[in-house]
């Protein structure tokens, strides 16, 4: 029987009583292939590969099925994983797995001879507030947000369907900026959730089935303190779920899950942290993956080492935020791009979704270094483009500041392409725009546009015209008069520059209707007429409506070629 106020000794059960032993160690070299065959032999679930490193026997099967066999096991495997003597406590383990520790390894006298899996365990994980963060007197868009996820954590409650903010939304109010849209997960059914939610606060819904997800495009807040009339933007809904990759690039199958395996299946750790928006624990942060300490430190982690050989288009959204937020790749982060872009080409990805990552680059407002960061990082592998010089990419940054500030139209998204191809043999540049499944009228303007033009060498010459400058970029469509200045050097940009922000708009004062009064026939002489005016006009020896006439009236007269 227990002694009332008796010490009793409190048992700590260690660190072996989460350890999993089912663990084989290999030579770093082995392949991945190799690897594979040893842990199954052995009934392993995880295979050390020494020098902190380790790879679950799930990875390396689907490394196999997605062509990655031949490769070094390292390639796929976690890397400066903590360790801990097979004597430490249970605590230490826990730790170091809710800092984010993706593996523990646990080794005696050196050798590791087992693992601690998050992934297998139930973690009561600590929870901080970023209330402060969401509460910010005199922000009327913040106070809209404000209201906007408390109804949403209502409903969620009521649907007994928990509801959390995610993602990018938690990750800049961490970096204190301001997110353009909000997303939400909902343990439950997302579709649901989100049509009661317009319902609530009004809007526009589409719901995308197949991956039980729904988008609002919500209206203004209703009158309250601070936020009468703010507009609410976009506003994602999913059910929280795991994903599942059947081939490499593919779109993935989904099917529910808890929110700890929703985050698990995300990109980057910076976007796998959520805030809780049920009323009793309204503006709670669940960090199982360590993404606030990388927000901290702008780290941008990877969370597998196979997430960018699942889907490529990760590697374009690592430079946006690399670019855009000034988080910087690690290590392991930069391995897995390399392992991604030296693979095969991906068949499963689609050539829209390619073209779509391109366009949201190129909106980005530091476009130029998302594209360099691209090109030192060889993805352009996947656009199946070879990479081409930075300094290009520099160029199309300082024509797209000119075009802006001229007022000439151009698209970022065709002009940075054009940027990579430019230059190439007709077929490479086929190739390239074949992967993107680009068609029609877009294919011919970056086509035509990216076979090297005469033009930008003709433009170069000591004395040339104005009419002359026109003469030679006036037939030509736009692209094709982009990448003339992409070509040219000094000389002939400044004569491109002139004729797209003055020259195309040169007109003659009279009309063609004036020529015929003036005796000119109909036909294709009055055609002559107005581009003789127009010559006239570029190189300035013309300036009256009268003056015009005279050129007329003597040209009628004297019988010669316009």
């Amino acid at each position: 029987m227990a002694r009332a106020g008796h010490a009793y000794p409190q048992v700590e059960p260690g660190v072996v009583a989460l350890m999993d032993p089912a663990v084989v160690t290999c030579a770093s070299a082995i392949s991945a292939g190799r690897a594979l065959a040893r842990a199954r032999s052995a009934g392993a679930r995880v295979v050390g590969l020494g020098s902190g490193r380790a790879v679950r026997e799930g990875e390396l099967a689907r490394a196999v099925d997605w062509g990655l066999g031949p490769r070094p096991a390292r390639e796929m495997a976690w890397r400066e994983l903590p360790s801990l003597p097979v004597g430490a406590s249970e605590i230490e383990a826990r730790r170091l797995l809710l800092a984010g520790a993706p593996l523990v390894l646990v080794k005696r006298a050196g050798r590791i001879v087992g693992v601690v899996d998050p992934e297998r365990l139930e973690l009561a994980r600590p929870e901080t507030s970023v209330l402060a963060r969401l509460e910010r007197p005199g922000d009327r868009q913040g106070e809209a947000r404000r209201w906007l996820l408390r109804v949403a954590g209502k409903i969620g409650e009521g649907m007994s369907a928990p509801a959390y903010a995610v993602g990018g939304f938690v990750r800049d109010l961490l970096l204190g900026a301001a997110a353009p849209d909000v997303d939400l997960v909902v343990e439950g059914d997302g579709v649901a959730f989100a049509r009661r939610l317009v319902e609530e606060i009004g809007g526009t819904l589409l719901v995308h089935g197949g991956f039980g997800t729904a988008s609002i495009e919500a209206g203004r807040a209703p009158a309250g303190a601070g936020r009468d009339g703010v507009a609410l933007g976009r506003i994602d809904v999913a059910s929280a779920r795991r994903e599942h990759y059947a081939a490499a690039g593919a779109l993935p199958t989904v099917t529910r899950a808890d929110l700890i395996e929703d985050l698990r299946r995300r990109d980057f750790s910076v976007n796998a942290m959520a805030v809780a928006l049920g009323p009793e624990r309204f503006g709670h942060l669940l960090d199982p993956l360590g993404g606030e300490r990388d927000v901290r430190v702008r780290r941008l982690r990877s969370l597998r080492p196979l997430a960018f050989v699942e889907d490529p288009t990760r590697i374009f959204r690592a430079a946006r935020y690399a670019a855009r937020l000034g988080l910087r790749p690690d290590p392991a982060t930069l391995t897995g791009i390399r392992l991604a872009v030296e693979r095969p080409l991906y068949p499963a990805l689609s050539g829209q979704r390619l073209w779509h990552e391109i366009e949201l680059a190129a909106a980005e407002p530091r476009a130029r270094i998302v594209f360099e960061l691209l090109v030192k990082w060889k993805a352009t592998r996947i656009l199946n483009i070879r990479s081409p010089g930075a300094s290009r990419i520099a160029d199309v940054e300082r024509l797209g500041r000119w075009a802006r500030t001229a007022g000439v139209a151009v698209d970022p998204a065709e002009l940075y392409l054009l940027a990579l191809l430019m230059g190439r043999p007709a077929a490479a540049v086929g190739r390239g725009l074949d992967r993107l499944a680009l068609t029609g009228e877009a294919r011919a303007r970056i086509e035509g546009a990216a076979v090297a033009s005469p033009r930008a060498r003709r433009l170069e010459a000591r004395h040339v015209r104005p009419s002359e400058v026109d003469e030679v970029l006036r037939p030509a469509p736009l692209p094709d008069v982009l990448s003339s200045w992409l070509q040219a050097g000094p000389r002939g940009r400044r004569r491109i520059q002139w004729y797209l922000a003055r020259g195309r708009a040169v007109r003659s004062r009279l009309t063609g209707e004036d020529l015929l009064a003036l005796g000119v026939p109909r036909g294709p002489r009055v055609g002559e007429a107005l581009a003789m005016l127009r010559r006239y006009r570029l190189d300035g020896a013309l300036g009256s409506l009268a003056e015009e006439r005279e050129v007329v009236k003597e040209w009628l007269t004297s019988g010669k070629e316009a």
